[in-house]
């Protein structure tokens, strides 16, 4: 009898043990309920393509739109930088008219109304080569962030320099929401309509502009800066090479570059920039008269000048620990810094007085710059940068008993890797 229990038993639990391997698993798919996201897109809400616009005033600083030169043994930034009062109206949606005035600034010795004299009034004529087409396939709204291609005409506020005329290609964008850059390449014939000839007296150039712009349109949402300025990410060196400074002509050939590796300390706010400056002048400029010259500032010259320079600058960004703090970057190389400038000065120039019995001039220096600095730098998307500092310098010439006392400023646009 108990066997036969046993037996029954046995009966029962077999089939329940094959369920068991002969289990199934079944799949379903149900769609998604959450409604579709866009992401910030960064390149439209930091230069504005969307927002419309028709007028514009600009002020800022603008470099290489200078009536004078000056030779590079006395060419500082100030003396190559104006401020620059500009207005622009789009009378069509792919073309405007951009009227605007360069005052320069020399020194502090300097009247105003010298300055004044050699303002450069420019007007042009823009096309934005790819604006009607980004407009119609809805990229971009009737603005002034473009590429452009423009007739320009300029001249000094006085005849004692000649106009120009000429073309330029160039790009132009908004800055957030009160801010412009500007960056050209000019062709220009520096006495126009041809007075020595069709094909004289052509030279090219580079041309920029910076600054605040004011105009028609509505202040927009720009999204966190950090996205643009790279705030977030952990960088632990850069290297940097700036947009050149270049005129090529029959009366003046000038090159100016410089390139720079900045590398962060640790974690720390502190980093290191190694820069070398590299500038090459050949052609008529202005020099600052020597001593034993009275009645004259400044001396037309021809002249034929080299200068490099090595600068060392630990710098430490010092918001940096508060940007981390409140979630706000902190970690690359954007922010204002101070530190400390030294630097090597190499310069070789000859120059040809014409004013004062055709006096000859022949310079070489070298020295030793030091002093306090503070800047400004930031790192815009991947691979732009903006970096502008001054530093108060006491200046020690290696081949003679002179020194000095003088500021030193950088305003300098360029790549970054």
């Amino acid at each position: 009898m108990q066997k036969g229990v046993l037996i029954l038993l046995l009966l029962f639990t077999i089939p329940s043990a094959k369920a068991q391997d002969t289990v199934s698993i079944s799949y379903s798919e149900e769609s998604d309920t959450l409604a579709k996201q866009r992401f910030l897109d960064r390149y439209e809400n930091v230069f504005m393509t969307k927002v419309p616009t028709r007028h514009m005033f600009k002020v800022g600083l603008s470099q290489y739109y200078q009536a004078k030169l000056f030779a590079l043994s006395d060419d500082r930034t100030i003396n190559s930088t104006s401020l620059h009062l500009g207005y622009e109206f789009k009378f069509l949606p792919a073309f405007s008219i951009a009227l605007s005035g360069h005052i320069p600034y020399y020194d502090p010795q300097t009247p105003f109304r010298e300055s004044f004299q050699n303002t450069v009034l420019d007007a042009q004529l823009r096309w934005f080569m790819n604006m009607g087409r980004r407009i119609r396939k809805g990229k971009s709204a009737n603005n002034f962030s473009g590429n452009y291609l423009a007739i320009f005409y300029n001249m000094p506020s006085t005849m004692d320099d000649d106009p120009r005329i000429g073309l330029k290609l160039g790009f132009q964008r908004r800055f957030l929401n009160f801010g412009f850059m500007d960056f050209a390449i000019a062709l220009q014939q520096g006495t126009p309509f041809f007075h020595y000839g069709i094909v004289d007296n052509w030279d090219l150039s580079t041309q920029a502009s910076v600054g605040l712009a004011f105009g028609d349109w509505k202040k927009a949402d720009i999204g966190p800066l950090c996205d643009v300025f790279l705030c977030d990410e952990h960088l632990s060196g850069q290297w940097k090479i700036r947009l050149p400074e270049l005129t090529l002509g029959r009366y003046m050939v000038r090159i100016r570059t410089a390139f720079a590796y900045e590398k962060k300390i640790g974690t720390s706010p502190f980093s290191i920039n190694f820069q070398v400056n590299a500038d090459h002048s050949d052609g008529f400029n202005d020099i600052r008269s020597p001593e034993y010259i009275p009645g004259f500032r400044y001396m037309r010259s021809r002249s034929k000048e080299k200068s490099a320079s090595f600068s060392i600058q630990p710098r430490c960004y010092f918001l940096s620990k508060i940007q981390k703090l409140r979630g706000k970057g902190g970690h690359g190389f954007s922010g204002p810094y101070t530190g400390i400038n030294t630097a090597f000065v190499y310069y070789k120039g000859a120059h040809h007085l014409y004013r004062y019995n055709s006096t000859y001039l022949n310079i070489r220096t070298n020295s030793i710059h030091a002093g306090p600095l503070l800047g400004y730098q930031l790192r815009v998307f991947r691979h732009g940068y903006v970096d502008c500092n001054t530093s108060y310098n006491f200046k020690d010439y290696l081949n003679g008993s002179e020194t000095d006392f003088g500021f030193t400023t950088n305003i300098t646009v360029g790549l970054a890797f």
